[in-house]
Order: C-alpha cells, then structure tokens, then sequence
C-alpha cells in the first residue's frame, strides 16, 4: 500500500493545493449538519458539520456536480457548480429532493468507495413511488445489465450477468446473505419500506471483498431527520392481475435530541395471471415492522435501526405442477444496523462506522404427488444462520495533492444449520404418513472474513488517477452433519489501478483494470439436501474464484442531455459451476470463464417536465477452454422509458423494452424467446398532498419464460396497480 501512495503522490506533484469551503442548505432552508458531500467522479466524501460547512482537499476542477446526501446516506439531486467563489468565500449549496434516478453523469455513487469505470445509478423515494415495482428485483428494470435471474416472488438480482453471489447485495450496509445456491433474493424486501436504492456495476472487490465481481445493489431504509417535525405516511394498494393488495405506514417524531421512526407493512399476492389464464403457485405473502433512531452524538450522526421482515407461502411456479410443489412456506429475517459518521478528527475529512447483525431462516418444501407407481412424499429444508459485519472507514486528504480511503472490513456468518426431513404417505393422499426420517446436513457451520483495504486518487493536469488494494483472510468451518468436521482458510489480495481522461466539452474516458476473487458458500461446499429445483450435494474441495476484470467507460455530460457507454471483459479462473445429473445437482470448479459486454444509457430532461431515458445491453459469456455458454448471461436488450408532466401534479410514463432471442443458453437454462413488453403509468398529486398513481405492466400480454431456469414459468401477463399515498 506504501508504494501505491508514494506512486500516485510522485504523479501528482506541481497540482494546486487548496481546499473548496462551503456550506449545505436542506430543502427546508437550514444548515443540513452532518450532511456527506463528494465530488461525482472522484472517490470519498467528506462530512459537514453542525453548521453544515465542508471543505475538499484539493480544490475541483469546474465544471462540476456536487453529490449531497443526508446524514442517512439518502441522496439529493446533484448541484452543478459552473465556478469556485473567490478564496475566502463559501459557496452555499442549497439542496433538492431527488425525483428521478441519477445515472450516467458520472461513475460511482456517494460513499460507494468502487473504482471510477464503474457505473453508477441513485433511485430516490419518488422514483420507486412511480414505479411501483412488486418485488426488489424489479426495481433494476431500467438499468442495463441488471437481470432478476429467477421467477416468481423470489428473484434473485445479478448485475452483467453474475448473480449466483457474485453480486453484493446491501440492506442498511449489512449484507444479505443466503445459502440458497441462486443468490441472495431478499424476498422479504419488500420495495416501499426503503428510502433509496443505489446500484453500482462493475469490480467492487477491493471495496468489498468476495461477492463483488458485478458489482453493488444497496437498500437503505428509511431514517427519521432530527429536527423534523411529527409525520406520518401511509400507501395502500390493490392489483389486477398480479392479484393482490396491500399496505404501509410509518410514524416518525422528535424524541430527545434526534428523532425516532415506527413502521410496519403487510401485503398478500394470489396466484397471478399469466397470458394463458392462473400460474398455478405463484402466491406469496409478506409482513414486517421497522424501528428507527437518528441523533447528533459528539459531532456526528448516530443511526440505529432495527427491522423483521417475515415471507410466508411464496411459491415457486414451474411447469411441473402437475406433478410436485415447491415453495417457501417461511422466510424470516430480523436485522439490528448501528451507523455513525462524523467529520474529523484532526486532519481526517470523515470517519464512519457500520455495524450489522441479523438473524435468517428459510424453509423449503417440495410435496411430490403421488402416482400409479409412487407414494407422496413431503421434503422439508430448514436452514437457519447469524451474520455479522463490522466497517470502520476514514478518509484525508494527502498534502492537499491526493485522497486517501482506508479502513478494516470484517463479516461473517455463524451458527450455521440446516436440517433435512422426509414425509412419506402411501397411496392416499390424505392418510397420515407412513414413513419419515430426518438428516442433520450441516450441523454447526461458519466463516469469517477479515480484510484491510486503502484507495488513493490524484489529479494532475487532465488526468485523475486512482489505485486501491485489499488484503482477505478467509476461515471457513464445519462441524458434523453430512461432510463431517472440515476446516478451510483462504488468503486472498484484490486491487485495481484506473486514469480517467479528462477530454473537455463534458466528456471523460476512464480505462481500468481490477483482481478480485470470490471464497465458496459454506453450503457450496458442505450442504446436501434439497433446494429450489432439485436435490444438490455440496463440494468441500472446491477452490476460491479469482477474477481479471477489465472496464472502460466514456461519459459526456451537457445540460439536458448525458450520455455513458461502458464496455467491460471479465474473465473468471476456477469458476464454481452447479452442473446436472438427471434430478441432481452437484458443485464444480471449471476452468476459466469469460463474459464480455458493452452497455449504453443515455437520458434527457428539460426543466422537470419532459425527461427521456435510454438504455442497452449486449453480453455474452462462455467457458474459454471448450466455448460453451454459462448460466445466467441476459440477453441482448434495448428499453426506452419517456416521462411528461403536463401540468401541475399531473405525471405520466411509458416504458417499452425488447429483448432478443437468446439461443445460448447455459448448463441448467433453455432458449429463451425474444419479446417486448410496454408499460405505462399515469399519477396525480391533489393539492392535500394526497398521490394517486395507475400503473400498467405488459399491456399487451406478451407470453414469455419469468426466467431462462428450464423450469422457470411464465412471466405475469397484463397487470393494473392502483396506489394511494399520502401523509400528514
């Protein structure tokens, strides 16, 4: 690391030293206190204080965009900044609510610390309340090469083609974690209980560690404000088609210095139309509550959070109904977050901490009917684990030259179990069992991963240059059930070096090269039992993933219009695969895998009331050593998405999307047929405050696969959401 500061110092000196002072005005006219503030483009941010003054070391080029984000981390609509003040003067900084998504302005996302080719997308409040989106992965419907690889209520987001937990997925900065072998779905998230969404595609192993290669999704619930008033906000809803309906409130109020919030959520889905009439288990049902506290502590911001989210009956439909059932008959997650940022001290620009700890279980069925020639029989997985993650973070500038961003990054999941049981019935389908057995798979199982990272950025001339490192030890262990006591520890490194090319007129070139690796599932290696598709044996001796990952990406930005093109080649050594033998799947490293892709988006707004968004994906991957596809690569697809408001209050949209047919598909996939779906909503916010929003999704009940799986249903076909929100 001491040479990776020293080579980006050299390159930097003769650049001017200084520091730009300002100060942030909330939308409500007063000094937002603990505000954090970064420059788009450049790594880190610095903190505000109790007057909401900040300053960064060195001092921007401009043009430029200021990010500004509560004390929470929720972002407000970028500010341009067209020149510094004379020295001495402070800029004052007066903030917006974010309505529509930030993307393509600029890499990376506030106190996502990814290197700077990545691709980086904010989505506010009021952009989810418009889109209505059912189910989290369907909130990445409007970024390319983002994918929910499943179907169903429980679809498990990938970005560029790497789900399967090679995409980080983050709720209130802790991980989300799951044994299930598709990813991390976060079934229980349900979209309207978050603030905001920040999305980021590209190598985040540096940052992050394993779980990392396509990059970040991260969900923030919401947080009270200190110094807000009491308020109350509520939605209720209804579906046609989708067939269901449902509701959530929260409460929030001044208690002592800071401020605290109550909330819970309910909803319920029936099995919902498919263009050829009811998807037989596709129902699902979701409950939770949420408790939150926010207060100035010692300078700083202290967050703490508290949320349990609970699924029930979330079926997985597939076309072998007829002969077995699988769902998820539980689902329950219970997450504890503590934050806490401040300026300082001494000669550091922002100090954070992040803790998280949760508590999971899921529980899978799968009632195979009986036949002619086969009893029924009912299998049970029960699968239960603690997590725990703890981030310290700090950031400084170097000599006035230079940033640095360092920290300590350690996680981990523990208590680890999961039980397998067998019910077996006969010949009648409602007699009592005749037969049952029960097996200990995992018994006690964890793994712990302790890590150190550091990023350093400079300028010099037109040129920003970026480098970071990251050192990983990781300690998986189990004890009894099926493998029987194993032990296996991974020492692993991950860096990136990047310049960005600054050309003028608005327009930069970032060209990038990233290392990063991904240490197996515990149950990768030591779980047997049955999953979402069949049964699966786990594999101890399967070796940690390592990747090479190369990103450029050119980015042009002149008022109303923005532009970014991205392409990336990401090659995988000793790739895990689940591969199939008739009903079972087993586990495997295979060779080297390769996915290459290019990603276009593009957007236009003219003074908030016309605003257009273009995006489009191109991918392909492959096994290089024998050319044959790999799971889980999206097909070729465009989608344009058009918003308008006419008058006062009065919005409108229409979204359509095409994908091309995709005749590669991959070892546990089928063809998947090209379509287009067109979508459109219309919402009107009455003088009380009070929304009423309409949105339509595939209008014109188009047929297709929810997911390349070869035993995915189909998708919904012709849906209408009704949604009331309001507050006081």
């Amino acid at each position: 690391m001491r040479q990776v500061i020293l080579f980006c110092l050299c390159l930097a000196v003769g650049g001017a030293a200084g520091a730009f002072e300002g100060q942030v005005i909330g939308p409500g006219g007063k000094a937002l206190a603990g505000a954090r503030v970064s420059e788009l483009g450049k790594a880190g941010s610095v903190v505000a204080n109790a007057e909401g003054r900040f300053r960064l070391e060195p001092d921007p080029r401009p043009p430029f965009y200021l990010m500004v984000t509560r004390p929470d981390g929720v972002a407000f609509r970028p500010v341009y900044v067209e020149a510094l003040p004379p020295r001495g003067e402070v800029l004052v900084v007066r903030l917006e609510t974010l309505a529509e998504s930030v993307t393509v302005v600029s890499g990376g996302v506030p106190d996502l610390h990814l290197p700077p080719a990545a691709a980086g997308t904010v989505m506010g409040k009021q952009d989810l309340a418009r889109r209505l989106p059912v189910n989290f992965p369907q909130v990445l419907e409007n970024i390319p090469g983002a994918t929910g690889a499943a179907d169903g209520y429980d679809p498990v987001p990938g970005l560029r083609g790497l789900p399967k937990h090679r995409t980080l997925l983050l709720l209130d900065d802790g991980r989300v974690t799951a044994e299930r072998r598709a990813g991390p779905s976060a079934t229980f998230l349900v979209p309207e209980t978050v603030d905001e969404i920040e999305v980021v595609r590209g190598p985040g192993s540096v940052a992050y560690g394993s779980d990392a290669f396509g990059g970040v999704i991260r969900a923030r619930s919401r947080l009270p404000v200190p110094g807000q008033p009491f308020e109350a906000r509520y939605s209720v809803f209804g579906a046609y088609g989708l067939r269901g309906g449902g509701g959530a409130v929260d409460v929030s109020a001044p208690v002592g210095a800071g401020a605290l919030l109550v909330g819970g959520h309910f909803r319920v889905f029936d099995e919902y139309l498919g263009p050829h009439g009811r998807v037989p288990n596709s129902d699902a049902e979701h409950r939770g509550f949420r408790l939150a506290y926010q207060v100035p502590v010692l300078g700083g911001t202290l967050g703490l959070g508290w949320r349990s989210d609970f699924g029930r009956h979330i079926g997985k439909p597939e076309p072998q109904f007829a002969v077995r059932r699988t769902f998820y008959p539980e689902e329950n997650s219970h997450r504890f977050n503590v934050s806490y940022q401040q300026p300082g001290p001494g000669k550091w620009s922002r100090l954070g901490v992040t803790l998280a700890w949760d508590s999971y279980q899921v529980i899978l069925d799968r009632d195979v009917f009986a036949t002619s020639t086969r009893p029924r029989t009912v299998s049970r997985a029960d699968v239960e684990a603690n997590d725990y993650s703890l981030r310290v973070e700090g950031e400084r500038a170097l000599a006035g030259l230079a940033k640095l961003v360092v920290g300590i990054d350690v996680s981990g999941r523990y208590n680890l179990s999961a039980i397998n049981s067998t019910l077996t019935y006969g010949q009648c389908p409602t007699c009592a069992p005749t037969a049952t057995s029960r097996e200990v798979s995992v018994a006690d199982a964890r793994r712990d991963d302790y890590a150190a990272f550091a990023a350093v950025d400079a300028e010099v001339g037109r040129v920003r240059l970026a480098a970071g490192v990251r050192a990983d030890q990781v300690r998986a262990k189990n004890s009894g059930g099926y493998f029987g006591d194993r032990s296996v520890t991974d020492s692993q490194g991950s860096g990136f070096l990047a310049g960005t090319f600054l050309l003028g007129a608005g327009a930069e070139l970032t060209l990038q090269a990233a290392k990063g690796f991904r240490s197996p599932l515990l149950s990768d290696r030591f779980y047997r039992g049955i999953s979402g598709r069949g049964f699966i044996t786990g594999n101890p001796d399967l070796k940690p993933e390592s990747s090479t990952q190369y990103d450029v990406a050119l980015r042009w930005h002149a008022s109303p219009f923005s532009l970014g093109a991205y392409g990336y080649l990401y090659r995988i050594e000793d790739l895990i695969e689940r591969y199939r033998t008739g009903d079972n799947f087993f586990f495997r490293n295979r060779g080297e895998a390769e996915i290459r892709g290019a990603e276009l988006e593009a957007a236009w707004a003219v003074a908030g009331e016309h605003s257009l968004g273009f995006g489009a994906q191109v991918l392909r991957g492959e096994v290089r050593g024998d050319k044959k596809p790999v799971d889980d690569i999206p097909p070729r697809g465009v989608f344009v998405v058009y918003r308008h408001e006419p008058a006062e209050g009065l919005t409108w949209m229409a979204r359509t999307a095409a994908y091309a047919r995709d005749d590669r598909p991959g070892p546990t996939e089928k063809v998947m047929p090209g379509y287009t779906v067109v979508d459109a909503s219309i919402g009107y916010r009455f003088p009380s405050g009070v929304d009423l929003s309409l949105l339509g999704r595939n209008l014109t009940d188009r047929a297709y696969p929810g997911s390349a799986d070869e035993a995915a249903a189909l998708a919904p076909g012709r849906s209408l959401q009704l949604v009331l929100r309001g507050k006081f």
